[in-house]
């Protein structure tokens, strides 16, 4: 069959193509209608009263995000009837009959390899669960693929077959495979021979346990990435947090200083209230170094100028976080899991918050090759938060199939569950089941900290690198109150083992060498920036609270150590574990405010109620002294643990001196004490 001219070619393409993007904007069009729909997704909420300046916050910003997002569904539209149109004239069939049909089989091949790469894309669909529920199950992501690569090999076959050029096409790919090779090599090569910038690497894990460690009791197979850099590194193994929240924690690590220092408290706090100090951050960025940090979910967390980064890569913070989640485009997570989605829908495609649209691995190697660029462009630090063990909790595969047991509802295998415990609640679910699938979310984290790990090996970067792992906070399953067993896991409800002790591990350049592979000392957190700071050779920070923990790497001793901490705010009622203790604290959408500018932050009685709401502690390994707030105004003053001696009240001493320094709560209330 003779070929036709250009002309011809670009008169029978043209239309379909611009079909193909019609059709996609359809599909936007119906997305949109059914997010729209009363019920389905949540969008009827009120426009007064607290939701007034939410709705205000978003309007100037909904219509180009959804002009960017209808963007990306025409050109798929596009790009699949270009495909559909290419591949059925391999076959002779130029008619757009062919054409449509190639481009539908596309996008349900597409459909079906993000169903088992990403199930939670389409969990909330009823139509499809039991679909998706055999693909949960069965499913493997070389399925689709092959039946890809058998199709287009049978569409390859027919094009040669029917084409007198073919022969020529083939060689012709077959020389631009070899040149791509050659240059892929090349890179590889130039990575390994680039200068040699002094690097440190802050990767933190959150909610991470070190009970999931092999070393402290855990099986080992939750965390192989993490077990791997721990051969190379000393493990603090008991390492603690001031408080187990994130923002606040994070606050407390960059400043080295306690949560009532900082003037962040919990999560969300307004800017007005943080007590502007140095961070380790601003030392490094001061000495010449490129500092950037990244997370994958700022919807609790975002760092902002006050951190000392330099850049900051993360997704909006505010009232738009919270609108994002309502505006699940699945076809997005169909259609722009890449890098070119990633930079033109960052909001969506590399925020966590989004359950299924995100890919946590794709970002993870983005991420990962934006860390090896900077290190070769001058003295790095680069920070990571991964956030996969937080709400919405979407193990993706193989994650999912790893510790739940197939025998637990769909719902509970593919997402966190979420239910607020009140006096008096139940569980929902087992522990046993939601500590598995907390340990299925830790493994997605510790791949994606794998992904950051492998980039500086295959770089040549991971031995010279300085790299310190820690969490933020643990996590609490409730396994001293048997009524909660399943209920939603909790962090800063309670100073307990369980949410304070934390992942601290220290690999420094060259490997750790003559320092010890396990470290039993209490060290904190906010030691962490000290220590950075020391081993890079740089100003320590004056009048913290942290200190550097160097000697311990060496082998030496340091002078005992004592944790402050304080409970953050959560949605936990504090009488569920204390009965009799002070609730005041508001648990509803009018404890915060929405600035002008989208940003949600705690309002001021809140903020005040939260403060009164506080447990706070001392702790040095073997005791606690903890300030439990009561309803009838007083402070119960408890001790746990060995409560007697010299070291008691040496402890107790410092815990009152510590406290001098705190915000003073704006209702006083006396004290008794009882140990």
């Amino acid at each position: 069959m003779p070929e036709s001219p250009p002309s011809g070619i670009l008169r029978s393409w043209w239309p379909r193509l611009l079909v193909g993007a019609v059709l996609g904007v359809l599909l936007f069009a119906g997305e949109s209608w059914l997010l729209l729909r009363s019920g389905v997704v949540g969008m009827d909420i009120p426009v007064d009263g607290p939701y007034a300046a939410l709705m205000a916050a978003m309007r100037p910003v909904v219509p180009g995000l959804l002009l960017r997002v209808a963007a990306v569904y025409a050109v798929a539209g596009l790009a699949l009837a270009a495909a559909g149109t290419l591949l059925a004239r391999a076959w002779g069939r130029g008619g757009a009959g062919a054409s449509l049909g190639q481009g539908l089989l596309l996008f349900l091949l597409l459909a079906w390899d993000r169903a088992i790469a990403r199930p939670a894309l389409f969990d909330d669909l009823p139509a499809v669960r039991p679909l998706l529920a055999w693909l949960v199950e069965h499913g493997e992501p070389w399925h689709p693929r092959a039946v890809v690569a058998v199709w287009l090999v049978a569409h390859g076959a027919a094009w040669v077959v029917r084409s007198k050029q073919g022969r020529r096409a083939l060689w012709g790919g077959a020389a631009l495979a070899g040149l791509l090779g050659l240059w892929l090599l090349g890179q590889g090569v130039a990575g390994r021979d680039a200068p040699r910038h002094p690097l440190v690497v802050v990767i933190g894990i959150d909610a991470f346990r070190p009970d999931r460690l092999r070393s402290q009791g855990g099986s080992g197979e939750v965390a192989p990435h993490v077990e791997r850099l721990l051969e190379d590194a000393t493990l603090f193994t008991r390492a603690y947090t001031p408080i187990a929240q994130t923002e606040p924690a994070w606050r407390s690590l960059l400043t080295a200083r306690w949560p009532h220092e900082t003037g962040v408290r919990y999560s969300l706090t307004s800017d007005s209230r943080m007590q502007l100090q140095r961070t380790f951050a601003e030392t490094f960025s001061e000495a010449g170094w490129r500092t950037v940090f990244a997370t994958d979910c700022s919807r609790f967390h975002a760092e902002g100028p006050a951190s000392g980064f330099a850049e900051r890569l993360q997704p909006p913070r505010g009232a738009v976080n919270f609108l994002l989640e309502k505006l699940r485009y699945r076809a997005l997570g169909l259609f722009a899991d890449h890098a070119l989605g990633a930079a033109w829908v960052p909001e969506f495609i590399d925020n966590r918050a989004l359950a299924g649209i995100h890919d946590p691995m794709g970002y993870a190697e983005r991420l990962a090759a934006r860390l090896v660029d900077e290190a070769r462009q001058g003295p790095t630090l680069f920070a990571f938060h991964a956030t996969a063990a937080h709400f919405p909790g979407d193990p993706v595969h193989p994650f999912y199939r790893r510790f739940v047991p197939a025998s637990e509802p769909l719902e509970r295998r593919l997402r966190m569950h979420f239910a607020p415990v009140t006096p008096g609640a139940k569980g929902g679910w087992n522990r046993a089941g939601a500590e598995a699938l907390y340990d299925e979310l830790l493994a997605q984290a510790d791949a994606q900290v794998g992904a950051l790990l492998e980039a500086l090996r295959r770089a040549g970067r991971y031995d010279d690198a300085l790299i310190l792992l820690l969490s933020d906070h643990g996590e609490s399953f409730h396994a001293d109150r048997a009524d909660l067993a399943g209920a939603t896991p909790v962090h800063g409800a309670r100073l307990s083992e369980e949410e304070n002790r934390i992942l601290l591990a220290v690999k420094p350049p060259g490997g750790r060498g003559e320092a010890p592979a396990l470290v039993d000392a209490l060290v904190r957190l906010v030691d962490v920036g000290p220590t950075l700071l020391e081993l890079s050779g740089l100003p320590r920070l004056s009048g913290v609270d942290g200190v550097s923990l160097v000697p311990l790497l060496r082998g030496e001793a340091l002078a005992p150590l004592a944790l402050y901490a304080e409970t953050g705010f959560t949605h936990v009622l504090p009488e569920v574990f204390d009965p009799g203790h002070w609730p005041g604290a508001p648990r509803s959408f009018d404890a915060y405010r929405i600035r002008p500018d989208g940003v949600v932050e705690m309002g001021p009685a809140a903020h005040a109620s939260i403060l009164q709401e506080k447990d706070v502690g001392a702790f040095d390994g073997q005791r606690w002294w903890v300030d439990r707030p009561q309803a009838n105004g007083t402070v119960l003053r408890a001790c746990q643990g060995d409560c007697e001696g010299p070291d008691a009240l040496a402890l107790e001493a410092w815990f009152d001196g510590v406290q001098g320094r705190a915000e003073a709560p704006e209702i006083p209330r006396p004290r008794r004490f009882h140990r």
